[in-house]
């Protein structure tokens, strides 16, 4: 092999290996990357847990709501509260029913931000709208005619973005409904 050869494929290595190590490197800190990935559930953890903080403090906040005023209200499995008024007559809404809601919507400060008088009545379909998910909820064990009360999480409201009027983000509401069905 004569030098020349030899001096190009010594040359070619060094700069392969110089390559390789600064490929390895964070220029910004001069630390070596770890090419090990971080799981995807130690990234999320942060968030989950924060999560959960949100939740219990809205549970709380719908707790000490309905204590103030005294209400005897059921809790969902979904973190919604109930209280049924008026019982109504005849069997519980079922999905793909019509049903026609006439409602005041207060936030958990006592401020109302809707009202079907004002705002007009809601008619949907049971399962099949895209009303609140606590509406469709409700209806499960609401009938014609009954009045309730309604203390909803967020998740179960207009969620993280709010619903773009009135009500904001991550933000529980109360609603008094009366159901009729179409």
């Amino acid at each position: 092999m004569t030098w020349r050869l030899r001096h190009i494929i010594i040359s070619m290595g060094f700069l392969i290996v110089t390559a390789l190590l600064c490929g390895c490197h964070d220029r910004s800190t001069g630390t070596v990357i770890n090419s090990n990935r971080q799981p995807a559930e130690d990234k999320e953890a942060p968030y989950i847990e924060g999560n959960k903080k949100i939740l219990r403090w809205e549970d709380e906040e719908m707790s000490l709501f309905i204590k103030r005023y005294g209400w005897d209200m059921q809790r969902t499995g979904t973190g919604m509260y109930y209280q049924i008024l008026t019982p109504g007559h005849g069997e519980t809404f079922q999905e793909g029913d019509d049903i026609i809601l006439e409602y005041n919507t207060f936030l958990l400060s006592g401020e109302m931000v809707y009202d079907s008088e004002h705002d007009g009545v809601k008619r949907f379909k049971v399962g099949r709208s895209d009303e609140i998910d606590a509406l469709h909820e409700a209806a499960a064990f609401l009938r014609p005619g009954a009045k309730a009360r309604l203390v909803i999480p967020s998740y179960m409201a207009y969620g993280v973005s709010g619903d773009g009027n009135k009500i904001n983000g991550r933000v529980p509401i109360a609603m008094m409904v009366t159901c009729e069905e179409l």
